[in-house]
């Protein structure tokens, strides 16, 4: 697609950015991307198996053993326990099962807990199934879900694609997560309150909304001629069609000639990233005949 604009002196060319740079790899970004996927490599780089591995790494590092224990301790948990069972001296882990609606018996460590701390720890990490993992690292951390909706293109939201993109009970679903720990909230923002907690949070949604436009090809660049002459040109522009257009034009044009894109035409030939101001000038002049 390549639109194109004439108001004496100045003739704009706004087109598709077909080479433009990945926000996750090319940018700085507060948040941090985690994504799996079997065909498209998505996010960040990481080495994380799937979301169990990843929730229990960001709980190991959000927490010590000592509240992660007491936290299990005081019952917080309907399906994992540790008790101390004096009969054989031992702190033992055990799970429900509901199927057999028993307590089933995990691992046992023998002799006190202070000796076996880090490996309690390590096990009832081990047992938390993927809610519980949850639940526990979102009180230190803002994690929010990546869903990918996969229908002749590619987007990527926070929010499900059901009820408002086509066939998304069938092309969409969640790809993995977008994450800020407390350390990196603390570290952009200075402190750790509720409003800091909510300018990160709409920070990684802004992340993954750029990212989506960048997924979806909403990428473009712009060339201005001035009598005739190249004198400005810029690509890398995420953003939908209509707001980028009027982010060029306060960029560079002058306030008299801003309204230039209202007047954006689409030229016939859309492979037009070579074309010169005299072809652009010619297929104006065609479409107005």
């Amino acid at each position: 697609m390549s639109m194109v604009a004439y108001k004496a002196p100045y003739l704009l060319q706004i087109m598709m950015d077909d080479e433009p740079l990945n926000p996750r790899t090319d940018y700085d970004n507060f948040g941090h991307m985690i994504c799996w996927h079997s065909r498209y490599n998505l996010g960040d780089q990481h080495n994380f198996e799937d979301t169990n591995d990843f929730l229990r790494e960001l709980v190991s590092n959000s927490f010590s053993a000592d509240i992660v224990i007491d936290y299990v301790k005081s019952g917080k948990l309907e399906g994992i326990k540790l008790e101390y069972d004096p009969s054989e001296s031992s702190w033992d882990i055990s799970t429900y099962d509901s199927r057999s609606n028993k307590w089933c018996l995990e691992i046992s460590f023998f002799g006190s807990l202070e000796e076996h701390k880090q490996e309690v720890f390590e096990g009832l990490l081990d047992e938390f199934v993927v809610s519980e993992l949850y639940m526990l690292a979102a009180e230190k951390n803002i994690i929010l879900p990546l869903n990918l909706y996969d229908h002749s293109m590619l987007s990527m939201s926070v929010s499900s694609f059901l009820g408002r993109a086509q066939h998304a009970q069938w092309d969409s679903g969640q790809v993995g997560w977008i994450y800020a720990t407390a350390e990196d909230i603390e570290k952009e923002y200075g402190n750790l309150t509720p409003e800091s907690y909510d300018k990160a949070k709409a920070l990684l949604k802004s992340e993954v909304e750029c990212y989506d436009y960048y997924l979806s090809g909403q990428c473009y660049g712009f060339r201005l001629y001035e009598n005739g002459e190249e004198t400005d040109s810029c690509w890398g522009f995420l953003g939908s069609f209509s707001d980028m257009a009027k982010e060029i034009a306060s960029q560079s044009l002058p306030e008299t000639h801003q309204d230039m894109v209202d007047d954006l035409q689409e030229v016939s030939d859309t492979v037009t990233r070579y074309k010169g101001y005299e072809d652009l000038m010619e297929d104006l002049e065609e479409m107005e005949v």
